[in-house]
């Protein structure tokens, strides 16, 4: 089978990773306490939404409030693109922590516990699609490292192999739009079995260092299941809500 290439629409990105991501696909993110490389993430959703994709925000690991806030950080309004009808958030922190907020794109599970969690997120995943109607999916995971603080590394591990299982299964029975998820973990709150796990399943992994220059960061692009893709690295630059990518060339 050929799979469908999606640019990101973040030329630098785009060839290092190969040409884009592929469809249906995982794109993790993966940086340390001090890293900025999870604006990345926000500045990968919001180019896709600018596309015309429908937004699915999967909250593991903050209140809804200081969601908002680091998404501002980019110029990224998600009360407006709530309200338009552009992205849902699944607030499935608020669920573990029994709160339940009532704001129109803000969806909950319900209370959460490992048997009952995939299959209340599942109904609650295709009640959502019916809002996106024939626009494609594309889902923000914040992040792993609050999924895994929710349950355990093990526990988090078997849902997402059962996921992985009915996600395969229904690739080949739906017709309809596939999603492109975007994931992201901080590496100082997970052990190297969890994230081993994580690059094992993810079609493509970016990962930030750190630099001794203040500011400036290491991205390098370990993964991309694409034929033209090579290992590669650059500068990655956050200042002032905005991202700078400046590819060293050559192999790492």
């Amino acid at each position: 089978m050929k799979w469908m290439v999606v640019p990101t629409g973040i030329k630098e990105l785009d060839v290092m990773l190969g040409g884009g991501v592929l469809d249906d696909s995982v794109v993790l993110i993966t940086y340390d306490t001090n890293s900025f490389g999870w604006v990345l993430s926000i500045e990968l959703f919001k180019s896709f939404l600018d596309k015309g994709c429908f937004g699915i925000v999967t909250n593991y690991s903050l209140p809804i409030g200081l969601l908002e806030k680091y998404a501002g950080m980019l110029d990224f309004d998600l009360e407006e693109h709530g309200l338009a009808g552009e992205l849902i958030i699944i607030d499935v922190f608020g669920a573990a922590h029994d709160i339940r907020l009532d704001i129109p794109y803000v969806y909950s599970p319900g209370r959460v516990d490992a048997s009952t969690f995939l299959p209340k997120m599942v109904e609650l995943y295709y009640d959502i699609l019916k809002q996106a109607g024939d626009r494609k999916p594309v889902g923000l995971t914040v992040g792993m490292d609050g999924f895994a603080q929710i349950f355990d590394e093990e526990t988090t591990m078997k849902i997402l192999r059962r996921n992985i299982m009915m996600k395969e299964a229904a690739r080949v029975s739906e017709d309809r739009l596939r999603p492109i998820n975007i994931m992201i973990v901080n590496k100082d709150r997970v052990s190297k079995k969890f994230l081993s796990w994580l690059f094992h399943y993810a079609e493509h992994v970016i990962d930030f260092e750190p630099t001794e220059r203040p500011g400036i960061e290491k991205m390098i692009i370990r993964k991309s299941l694409l034929p033209d893709f090579e290992p590669s690295l650059a500068e990655f630059t956050y200042s002032k809500g905005k991202i700078k990518i400046r590819r060293i060339r050559g192999l790492i």
